[in-house]
């Protein structure tokens, strides 16, 4: 008995097409997917140095690291972590610390839930930009 229990994981961490933009706008899949999985690999140190931050009320430190997170998130189309990093930005920039430090877990299990999914992630961004005709201007 099979039954569809709603969208996959890697639908509910990853917009395709915002994968699918950038491997157009560089001209080749490889270089997108390459970022991609840096993104994946980079995950784990990335919340470790913005938890460093936050917890040292280190405003320039936690701002460096939520920005590189959002724009990467972003770039490979982790909105739900872009939108994390986007909340935790505003508040480091009003020096709500406190209140950055509260919203920390709710982005922490965002990008569990990418680092968990990077493999299948990885899979279903090849197989769908590997197969996308190209078209050259």
């Amino acid at each position: 008995m099979s039954e569809d229990l709603g969208p996959t994981i890697e639908a509910a961490v990853l917009e395709p097409w915002r994968l699918q933009e950038l491997a157009d706008e560089l001209g080749d899949s490889t270089p997108a997917l390459g970022f991609l999985a840096n993104y994946l690999s980079m995950l784990p140190d990335r919340i470790l140095n913005i938890s460093r931050g936050l917890c040292r009320h280190d405003a320039v430190v936690s701002m460096d690291a939520i920005l590189s997170l959002k724009i990467s998130s972003a770039m490979v189309g982790a909105l739900e972590t872009e939108g994390q990093c986007e909340a935790i930005e505003l508040m480091i920039r009003e020096d709500q610390f406190d209140s950055a430090v509260r919203a920390f877990p709710a982005l922490q299990q965002s990008t569990d839930r990418c680092f968990a999914a990077g493999p299948q992630l990885l899979r279903k961004a090849r197989e769908s930009l590997c197969s996308w005709p190209r078209t050259t201007y």
